[in-house]
């Protein structure tokens, strides 16, 4: 698989796309592999996903300032039309979200083009301790990642597959077993200190398993556990 190149990922806006999840399945494969080498890409993924968190937590105070308003004012008669947006309800949101827009233009659109970018998104970072390899269960050995239900985070391991292989292909399985977050990590990671990040962490507390399979027979080659609580 060709690894994605830096100019590239640019020219196509690689970050956004990747968290909307509208690159072709070969594009995303290649940039996931690019991201784990390159800090700007990997910085500016961080930053997109923290635009994306604080333009959902406008959405979710404009529906709720919609519904308080609908309340108050659900016994008078309402103009409606375009003077709708002129009312406090909308009018504060929607100027939240262009005040995020101008910031995230300013720390991640601007820089970029100056070919330069610092901007501390992610600020949880875990380190996942007792690998267990060859597929058997094993146990967290007391991993703890403790964050907000959705924030962002990032998990640090040893890569320590069994078996050789080009490629590994990963899961993050949730509590009931299901997918949650799934790629590729390059056979050259072997034995390195990986930093995965959970763009858009994780919607349920309890333990999750990061599996990784590594040949055709899919066989299992690592798995690493961890217990998600959410803090208040």
């Amino acid at each position: 698989m060709k690894i994605m190149e830096h100019d590239e990922a640019v020219r196509l806006q690689a970050a956004e796309k990747y968290l909307l999840g509208q690159l072709p399945k070969e594009q995303h494969a290649a940039y996931e592999e690019h991201y784990f080498d390159c800090s700007v890409c990997a910085e500016e993924i961080k930053a997109t996903a923290a635009f994306m968190e604080g333009a959902r937590q406008v959405a979710r105070e404009q529906a709720l300032q919609t519904i308080d308003a609908k309340k108050v004012t659900s016994a008078t008669p309402s103009i409606g039309g375009w003077f709708d947006w002129l009312k406090p309800a909308f009018a504060i949101p929607v100027l939240a979200a262009l005040l995020l827009f101008i910031g995230y233009q300013n720390s991640v659109t601007i820089p970029r083009l100056k070919g330069s970018f610092s901007a501390p998104i992610i600020s949880s970072s875990f380190q996942i301790l007792g690998s267990v390899r060859g597929g058997s269960e094993g146990s967290d050995t007391g991993n703890k990642v403790r964050v907000k239900q959705g924030e962002s985070f990032l998990v640090k391991f040893d890569f320590t597959p069994t078996g050789t292989s080009g490629e590994y292909n990963w899961r993050l399985l949730d509590p009931a077993g299901r997918a949650v977050r799934y790629g590729t990590l390059s056979g050259d990671k072997k034995y390195q200190t990986v930093s995965l990040p959970v763009v858009g962490g994780v919607q349920n507390a309890g333990k999750y398993s990061l599996v990784f399979v590594g040949d055709a027979n899919g066989n299992e080659a690592q798995r690493l556990t961890f217990t998600v609580e959410f803090l208040q």
